[in-house]
């Protein structure tokens, strides 16, 4: 499936649509095209959202007051930089009406969401190619060279569906020397990547770096994530979107896994099943005859031989066959119909979508 409900372009993760195409239950469905924990929801989240029922009747704090302050405390930041939204998406969507950017620049390809929410706006969009040869890197002094004083640049750290790091203190230099210029760094799952060096401490007033909690929490139904921005563009952030974006349940399981006191063993598992399966993955992957992008997320951007199938039909077949969902690339703009992304998910069901795929391959 490569298109989503109305005519949306697909995003993964759509269990319910997925399984009435290959004809399961959503439960039977083994799910590659959402980059999800596959370690689940921490305890702390399961005992939040049950202590939250009896709140349900109050509207939700409209401030985010305690949720604000766990995610400084977590990231040794003032609270005050800090702006929470209902998931990353919906800031990804406002941010362009929030700078008053007058263009919007971001490589190709990259998340789909960042073009729709510009065309929305009615904005410019101008697109850096990234290429296969060079595993997709992104050329920073070209991306500069591309901007105009207004303007928006978005960058993903991982980009998805690269998987690639940026070099921070390259976009430290690139962002400092262009002042004029707005950079939005999405970090949506750099919290699976080890070592990793954020945007959120660099300091620059032209610097915004989109978070989720859904993700590495595994609670994208949910809905949450924060940006982290100077303090006059939170405050201003805060009344432009519409009250209640964050619901009471999302609050208090925000609060709660960031000051639980397991979250340091939660994360050192999920990074060093990550590290271990992708590892695993791409080995098996490459076994098959893939091109495998070498990315540090919890998910793999690969190729197909050019003996294969399309990857549409790649896709479909998995489906239909054995009841597990992939995620087609052909809408990314900069890949062709032969690009697929995977997530990494337990070594058994990473086992079992290797299985598949060479018996679909053969």
């Amino acid at each position: 499936m490569t298109a989503g409900a109305a005519g949306r372009p697909a995003h993964g993760g759509d269990r319910r649509a997925l399984a009435l195409h290959a004809g399961c239950l959503p439960t039977d469905l083994l799910d590659f095209s959402a980059n999800i924990n596959p370690l689940g929801m921490p305890p702390a989240a399961r005992t939040a959202l049950v202590e939250c029922i009896e709140a349900l009747g109050d509207y939700p704090d409209p401030d985010c007051t305690a949720l604000r302050a766990a995610i400084g405390t977590a990231l040794d930041l003032p609270p005050a930089r800090v702006l929470p939204g209902n998931g990353a998406e919906q800031l990804i969507w406002w941010l362009p009406r929030l700078l008053g950017a007058r263009r919007v620049v971001m490589t190709a390809p990259s998340y789909l969401d960042y073009r729709r929410a510009s065309k929305v706006w009615g904005l410019e969009i101008v697109s850096l190619s990234l290429t296969a040869r060079d595993d997709f890197l992104v050329d920073l002094t070209a991306l500069a060279a591309m901007a105009r004083d207004g303007d928006l640049v978005w960058l993903g750290h991982p980009n998805n569906p690269t998987g690639r790091l940026l070099d921070m203190d390259a976009v430290a230099a690139t962002v400092a020397a262009r002042p004029g210029v707005w950079w939005a760094l999405d970090e949506a799952f750099i919290d699976f990547a080890e070592a990793a060096a954020s945007g959120v401490y660099l300091g620059l007033e032209n610097l915004i770096v989109v978070r989720s909690m859904t993700k590495f929490f595994a609670l994208a139904g949910l809905r949450l994530g924060y940006a982290v921005l100077a303090p006059t563009l939170a405050a201003a952030g805060r009344r432009l979107l519409p009250d209640w974006s964050v619901s009471t349940p999302a609050q208090a399981v925000g609060v709660a896994v960031l000051t639980d006191a397991s979250l340091p063993d939660y994360s050192e598992r999920t990074r060093r099943l990550i590290r271990a399966q992708r590892q695993t993955l791409t080995a098996g992957l490459r076994d098959l005859g893939a091109k495998v992008v070498d990315g540090a997320a919890n998910y793999l951007l690969w190729r197909l031989p050019e003996t294969a199938p399309t990857g549409v039909e790649v896709a479909e077949a998995l489906l239909r066959r054995r009841h597990i969902a992939v995620r087609t690339c052909d809408d990314y703009v900069g890949l062709d119909g032969r690009w697929l992304r995977v997530a990494v998910r337990t070594a058994d069901e990473n086992a079992s979508l290797l299985e598949a795929l060479a018996a679909v391959l053969r």
